[in-house]
């Protein structure tokens, strides 16, 4: 009876755990006293402030270290670990009827055993940090030099969210409303406002809400429908709280997608919040499929991707490097290129689908002062969430201007 019990309460909040905080199951001692030791500081605030909507997520990703000790340690200490996970469930039934005595006295319990387990446990697992990728979900590490294998971005140590309200299941965490002085006309430049909100209560996102990531607090990734005229932008904070100002002068008829890539610093998780601009024109222009894979230009610059995958195809969900070339008009290498959002270069991928987006910066050494030089190669991992077309854009900056140069991918399944 117990374990149906265990079952019922715990399988969909396990789902809501995976999917809103995102954190996978423990495959090692460290990684599950990690997250043991992040929650358990979380329900502590939590219980404190009597925040007792928020207490059952937490637990169930205890529940989730607890059942890994469970099964892999010997009966006597695993009749300890079942017996916390006994009192995690009934934690979690009493916050769920908001019952904050009964929580207060479960969780409290819960935690005396906790203590006693920590005790009996090696210190280094104990406190050992884990470490995961700010743009990829289910990267985690313990070696914190290490990069991300997906993306090469340099790890960071891994947080747990208190709240679900940056974590909403299926969902965007941050709505974004545009508005427009007029609908958007090829050829003339657009003054635009976005207001950022959360989805859970409305309340307004301002900057301090927001962490910096390579320099910015908000990217916005800007693209029409035919996915052939690219503009990033930063926004700057107005009033009223939550709203921000940007402008950009469209190229292509028809409506275009804002993603605002974002990183909540109660989440430590990059997000893409996205909206729509009205044009003047009418909607419903096809994607623009055509393209070179491996050559581009852009101003003086030519550029030549390579991807290093053997002579087989690119497929969606398998890393894949890929290696940059960037030369001058004459064929020349070139060595000058400027850096741009404290990187040398940037590159950003949209899916034919306009709801996926990537956004990936080069692998290895950043420059350290505004007068440093990179080029002429750059290298950078790919890895692509769905098979389709994507519209890849290499950004770069040199003679004090940034260009774009695009590139067509398609992605086998």
């Amino acid at each position: 009876m117990f374990r149906s019990l265990l079952l019922a309460l715990l399988v969909p909040l396990g789902l809501l755990a995976h999917d809103g905080l995102d954190l996978p199951p423990p495959v090692n001692d460290a990684e599950a006293w990690n997250a043991m030791e992040l929650c358990a500081a979380n329900v502590d605030k939590l219980v404190a402030e009597g925040q007792w909507e928020e207490v059952p997520i937490q637990l169930s990703i205890m529940g989730q270290s607890a059942r890994y000790f469970r099964d892999k340690t010997q009966a006597e200490i695993a009749a300890k670990w079942s017996e916390l996970e006994t009192l995690g469930v009934v934690a979690i039934r009493a916050a769920i009827e908001k019952d904050g005595g009964l929580t207060k006295l479960r969780y409290q319990q819960y935690r005396t055993l906790l203590g006693e387990l920590e005790k009996s446990s090696d210190p280094k697992l104990v406190h050992a940090p884990i470490y995961s990728c700010p743009m990829c979900r289910g990267v985690r590490e313990l070696d914190s030099k290490k990069d991300c294998f997906k993306c090469g971005m340099a790890l960071v140590p891994r947080v747990v969210p208190a709240s679900s309200v940056y974590n909403t299941p299926g969902k965007p965490s941050v709505l974004v409303t545009p508005a427009l002085d007029a609908p958007l006309t090829v050829g003339k430049p657009a003054r635009i406002t976005i207001k950022l909100t959360r989805a859970k209560d409305g309340k307004a996102v301002t900057s301090d809400d927001l962490l910096v990531v390579h320099t910015e607090k908000i990217h916005l990734l800007i693209v029409d429908e035919t996915l052939s005229d690219y503009h990033h932008e930063h926004p700057v904070p107005v009033e009223p709280a939550g709203t921000y100002s940007f402008g950009f002068t469209p190229r292509k008829p028809g409506k275009y997608r804002v993603f605002a890539d974002i990183m909540p610093r109660e989440s430590n998780v990059q997000e893409y919040a996205m909206c729509e601009l009205a044009a003047s024109t009418p909607d419903g222009n096809p994607v623009e499929k055509q393209g070179s894979p491996t050559s581009s230009g852009a101003g003086r610059l030519r550029f030549q991707l390579v991807w290093n995958s053997g002579g087989r195809p690119l497929r969606a969900k398998q890393v894949v490097d890929a290696t940059i070339t960037i030369s001058d008009e004459n064929g020349k290498l070139f060595t000058l290129l400027e850096p741009v959002m404290g990187t040398y270069s940037h590159l950003v991928a949209f899916h034919e689908d306009h709801q996926t987006v990537l956004h990936i910066h080069p692998v290895g050494a950043e420059p350290q002062t505004p007068a440093d030089r990179g080029g002429p190669k750059f290298y950078v991992r790919f890895w692509a969430p769905k098979p389709g077309f994507y519209r890849l854009y290499v950004q770069v900056q040199a003679d004090g201007r940034q260009w774009f140069a695009p590139f067509a991918l398609n992605v086998d399944p």
